[in-house]
């Protein structure tokens, strides 16, 4: 897993549809709370907002949204059928669009907005 010093080095480590589905994702959570703090680590971007974490990270085929999230897949389970999903991983591939208000949705219960 590589280790990124900052937001920028991490992006920076990206191109293509992978960074912009990040930089779309990225944005759509800095935009719904102030106090949201981002930063890197575990080579993903991380975002806290009052004691709960996310992370969200691009690669190759995908972006995913990581961290202790099985309540949230659970809440979910009917609308991220045609994703890939794990315990505490939920995997959005590059070749079809983003669903923002899905992802909104699960960024917010994720962090208890």
């Amino acid at each position: 897993m590589a280790k990124f010093e900052s937001v920028e080095s991490y992006l920076n480590s990206l191109s293509g549809k992978s960074l912009k589905y990040v930089e779309t994702i990225r944005s759509l959570i800095l935009n719904l709370n102030k106090d949201i703090h981002e930063y890197s680590a575990y080579g993903l971007l991380a975002y806290k907002v009052n004691g709960y974490t996310c992370y969200i990270g691009g690669f190759a085929n995908h972006v995913g949204i990581y961290g202790p999230i099985s309540d949230v897949i659970k809440l979910y389970k009917e609308p991220l059928q045609s994703y890939k999903v794990s315990k505490g991983t939920i995997q959005f591939p590059l070749d079809k669009p983003l669903d923002l208000m899905l992802i909104e949705k699960i960024i917010k219960t994720s962090l208890h907005l």
